[in-house]
């Protein structure tokens, strides 16, 4: 081999190193900076979550209240007063006799919607037909209405206050002689007014067929 060639291959051997020398330093170079960016992404990343748990409130849920109750006055019922004759409905129940009375109970209904009050007899007036010949007509009786005698065991109100409620009934009786010797009228019916009214143009009119009324006299319990 001649001096130029070893001088050449001595060369070359040490152009290699130097590249070999040259590219470790460089990939250690690239290493090292690649590390320091991963090492620079952990503290930043770990930086930026103290800063967000920093910044975050401590926001704390406040218990919820149950709403306040809301005052609401009573509701206001209304209030009975007394029956008007308006308001009540009339009908025959039940027919007995004692002692020679013929006794009739009838019951007594309103369509006031708070209900009512009765306290005492009914104010009645019998009628009658005009005459034999015109049926269809009526007119007042002349007789008088009287308590029921206290030796009758009717049982009836002794004239307290009853209240009456909308599908509820009272009650009172109507009692007379049919037999007499003294003048005898006949009867279809009466007008009914309630307890304390007496106001003829009020009365409702009630078709019962009382039939033969004598001596006058017709006779009312309080209401019950």
């Amino acid at each position: 081999m001649g001096i130029c060639q070893h001088d050449r291959l001595t060369e070359g051997r040490t152009t290699v190193r130097a590249t070999r020398h040259a590219f470790l330093a460089t990939g250690a170079a690239v290493l090292t900076l690649a590390l320091a960016a991963a090492l620079s992404g952990c503290h930043g990343a770990s930086s930026a979550d103290s800063v967000t748990q920093a910044e975050t409130p401590n926001v704390r849920t406040a218990p919820i209240s149950p709403p306040a109750a809301v005052a609401t006055s009573p509701t206001t019922q209304p209030k009975s007063g007394r029956c008007v004759t308006a308001n009540l409905r009339v009908a025959p129940a039940q027919h007995e006799t004692k002692q020679g009375l013929n006794i009739e109970r009838f019951t007594v209904t309103t369509t006031a919607a708070a209900g009512c009050t009765l306290s005492g007899a009914p104010n009645l007036v019998p009628k009658g037909p005009l005459s034999a010949q015109e049926t269809n007509a009526t007119v007042d009786l002349a007789v008088s209405q009287q308590r029921v005698p206290d030796d009758v065991d009717l049982r009836a109100g002794d004239g307290a206050t009853v209240s009456l409620q909308p599908g509820k009934t009272a009650s009172f009786y109507l009692a007379w002689y049919s037999t007499s010797t003294v003048v005898c009228v006949q009867s279809n019916g009466f007008g009914f007014n309630a307890p304390g009214d007496k106001t003829y143009t009020d009365m409702r009119s009630v078709a019962y067929a009382i039939g033969s009324l004598c001596d006058g006299i017709f006779y009312v319990s309080p209401m019950f």
